[in-house]
Parts: structure tokens; sequence; C-alpha cells
């Protein structure tokens, strides 16, 4: 039996299984697909649905991300729209990435942080044959509502919109990521199996997990490198107390 490619999508709950389903539902053989926008904290899994929902289906279509928070304006500018007229430029960025990945899947990895400028003149040259997946880690409808990101752009790029559900509003999952991610971290590191005392159970519960996914994958891979048993303990992680859950993206 062929394994179900959402299935790094992991957990039982509600929320999560409303994202498996509606990417289910886009990356469906044949037809273009609308532009896609991934909401939600930091941690909470947007890569991971953004490569699922560029590949799945789309073997042969070119695609290429391009993280706009880790870029000077002008070579972002470049990268995206290919050099002003008057500048000659690398020749690797000519004529711009929304031309030469025409048919593919651009992912523009926190698209929020793109500068005024380039988000001015971004709705008029996004190319109709490209789809555009992009991710989001700030609350976008205060974005919008503040002027902070344009309504023009956002209904190019937000065709369909996926909130990334934060751990703490998924119950039980973080016990099934929590083993799913022990076991693979314990291979990784080429460390016998570990499992978790059931205080961790108990405390994983109720913590509010800031960092989410991100956040649990860190905590669990040192416990796995500094633990001196087989059974992981809240004395082997680096556990802090609770505090106050977010409420907006961060």
């Amino acid at each position: 039996m062929n394994q179900d490619p959402l299935c790094g999508l992991i957990g039982t709950s509600p929320a999560i299984a409303r994202v498996r389903e509606t990417i289910r539902g886009l990356v469906r053989p044949g037809g273009k697909r609308p532009n896609v926008l991934l909401e939600g904290e930091a941690g909470t899994g947007k890569s991971l649905a953004a490569d699922l929902l560029s590949h799945l289906g789309r073997a042969e279509a070119p695609i290429v991300a391009v993280n706009c928070a880790a870029m000077p304006e002008s070579l972002l500018g470049a990268l995206l729209l290919g050099p002003a007229p008057d500048d000659t430029g690398p020749p690797w960025i000519k004529p711009g990435l929304l031309e030469l990945v025409g048919g593919g899947t651009i992912v523009l990895e926190e698209v929020c942080h793109l500068p005024q400028a380039i988000k001015a003149v971004l709705p008029k040259a996004l190319d109709q044959r490209t789809s555009i997946i992009s991710t989001c880690n700030i609350d976008m409808d205060e974005a919008l509502r503040h002027g902070y990101f344009g309504r023009a752009l956002f209904r190019r790029l937000a065709a369909v919109r996926i909130v990334m559900p934060p751990l703490r509003d998924r119950g039980n999952d973080v016990l099934v990521l929590a083993h799913w991610l022990l076991a693979r971290i314990c291979a990784q590191e080429r460390r016998p199996l570990m499992t978790l005392a059931p205080e961790v159970a108990t405390r994983f519960l109720h913590y509010a997990w800031p960092g989410n996914v991100r956040e649990l994958t860190h905590m669990l891979t040192r416990a796995v490198l500094l633990a001196t048993g087989s059974v992981i303990t809240v004395a082997d992680l680096d556990l802090p107390p609770d505090g106050p859950r977010a409420t907006t993206f961060a």
C-alpha cells in the first residue's frame, strides 16, 4: 500500500486534519493551482505544508523558494522582477524569477516581510502562469487593517488561505508528535530508542509551546543527546514554566 503523501502532517486533531484535507483538495493533478497563503506562528509547519503543495503532483514543474526576510531589497527585487533598466546586474537574475519560472511554482517565504517598494509593484508583475505559495508569520488581518500589507497584493497571493494551527491548540497531537520525533531523532543520532516518562506527557500537555513543533523538536534533540538513560524524564528536558499563551502570530 502506498503511503499517504500527507502523512508528514502528523496528528489526529480536527485542526491539522482540516489542513491535510485542504491541501489534498489543492494537489489533485491537472489544471492551474490557485495561489495559496500559509499563515501561522513560527514553528507550526508552514515550510512543510509549502513543500507538499509545491511538489505533490507536479514532479516536472520548476520550483524555486525565496526567503523574503533574508535578502537586501535591491537583490530581492532583481531576483524576483529582474534588474532595473539601468542595472546590468548578475546574469543569473535576468529577467527575474517571476518570468523564468512561468508554469512552475515560486515559494515566497515570509512574504509579509517584503520591502514596501516591492510590495507596491509585485501585484502587476505576478505571472498568471506561475503558482505562488506564500508563508507569513504575522497576523495578516492586522497587517491589512493597519496598511502594513497592501490589499491588492493580498488578493493576488491569497486565493486560498491556510492557517497552520499552533501546537497548544492541537490537544494530544503534541504526544503523537513527540513519540514520532523521538524515534526519528534517536535513529538520526544513532542512539537506542528512548521513551518518555509518564510525567513528561503530563507536562507536555500543559505547556503552551510558544515555539510550536520546532521548539518540541529542539527540546527532544537536546534530551536525546544529553540523557544518560533510556527513559527521558522532566529533568532531562529544558522545559520552562508555562508562560502566557500567545494570541497573535509571532
